[in-house]
């Protein structure tokens, strides 16, 4: 018996000794992506990943690039953010639902059809009392489709480039991308460390929707800024670690080639009515013309002990209170709607002792909303008083 035990112990030692390189191998292949397998790092499965906090009954629509959340019962869905691999395209598709996080129900109860002009609709029912978070992803395959004439493949290599990224991150920065080149910025924290990046091809000198996909880190990883004449056809990526130390971080970005043409691009933005005339644009979302986009869009006060969020879509502001004591005798006033396009928010601190700053653009990838922190460290509270800008 003794000696069956001791032969036992050798095989597990043995199998442990043959196991443990593969095992390497296999992280270190998932660690960084490889360019040449496939020619794109999502292997032929195309992907929508969404979340958000909420409370009662919501739908999300999915239609091309464009995504639309309605509340049904209870209070409206919060910390919303998606991003895209790919446009849902314009055919039927079948879509598989994968929920990562929460209590109660989500279920797809919509499939891209002719007849629902080719929108996927997830429901999520939350009865569980309070709020929650929510997480899923909708998935379907990649496949050559003609649409209007126009092309349009997926995650073909022939239609997109790409540049991957990785490092350690200690804190809170931001990656520019432009041209061929990848320059970092510190926010927080002890910043970026072995940093590496590989470019299929430059991101062209105008304007594209970038895709961030393939994502691998434990913190949080968004675009903030796409590229536009704006900031010199830059894309901006925001890496946030909250926890001790550095963590690793790896991502790849996307873009269509110079000769692609995204059927869907456009055909949800109402800037195709009136390409030459923005004001125009403006007023026609229920801004004020030149004012909507030249002067004040909205003002904000209120009492901060803390570090709360302040959230603007369209013509809607919302606080996110994240650490200290919620604020409050907070009001606030639109001069004009936050338009539903790529925006440049500017935040000018009138009064508050603190520091204020814009973390989040609207962009397709968060349904355009802008997010304000406002963040008061020292003893007790203080009277803050916000005008928040676009253009």
């Amino acid at each position: 018996m003794q000696i069956n035990k001791i032969s036992q112990f050798k095989v597990s030692v043995l199998w442990s000794l043959l196991v443990i390189p593969f095992l390497l191998i296999s992280a270190q292949a998932q660690w960084w992506p490889n360019p040449n397998q496939n020619q794109y790092p999502n292997s032929g499965i195309s992907r929508f990943r969404w979340e958000g906090v909420v409370d009662g009954t919501s739908t999300v629509r999915i239609r091309g690039r464009r995504v639309d959340v309605e509340t049904h019962s209870g209070l409206p869905v919060q910390r919303q953010r998606f991003e895209f691999s790919d446009a849902l395209p314009r055919t039927n598709v079948n879509v598989q639902l994968v929920v990562f996080d929460g209590r109660d129900r989500v279920r797809l109860i919509q499939s891209p059809r002719a007849n629902n002009d080719f929108t996927a609709v997830v429901r999520i029912d939350d009865r569980s009392g309070g709020r929650d978070f929510y997480s899923f992803e909708l998935r379907w395959n990649d496949r050559d489709y003609r649409d209007d004439g126009g092309g349009w493949a997926g995650n073909s290599p022939r239609n997109s480039d790409y540049v991957t990224w990785r490092g350690t991150v200690d804190g809170e920065s931001v990656i520019r991308f432009r041209s061929n080149q990848a320059f970092d910025q510190t926010i927080n924290g002890r910043g970026i460390n072995n940093e590496r990046y590989q470019f299929s091809a430059p991101l062209p000198s105008r304007e594209v929707n970038v895709n961030l996909s393939n994502t691998n880190g434990r913190g949080e990883i968004l675009i903030v800024e796409q590229p536009s004449r704006r900031n010199n056809f830059t894309t901006a990526v925001m890496v946030r670690d909250r926890q001790s130390g550095a963590g690793n971080y790896s991502f790849t970005l996307v873009w269509p080639k110079q000769n692609y043409r995204d059927p869907d691009h456009g055909r949800w933005d109402r800037r195709s009515e009136y390409p030459n005339d923005d004001d125009r644009y403006d007023r026609g979302n229920g801004g004020n013309g030149g004012n909507g986009r030249n002067g004040r869009g909205v003002s904000w006060s209120g009492r901060v002990d803390g570090r709360d969020l302040i959230y603007i879509r369209g013509n809607e502001l919302w606080m996110d209170h994240r650490d200290g004591q919620p604020v409050y005798d907070a009001n606030h006033s639109f001069y004009s709607a936050l338009p539903n396009r790529q925006s440049a928010v500017t935040v000018r601190q009138v009064n508050g002792r603190g520091n204020v700053r814009v973390i989040e653009q609207p962009s397709p990838y968060n349904n355009y909303t802008a997010v304000i922190q406002v963040e008061d460290r020292d003893n007790g509270s203080d009277f803050y008083n916000l005008e928040i800008d676009w253009q």
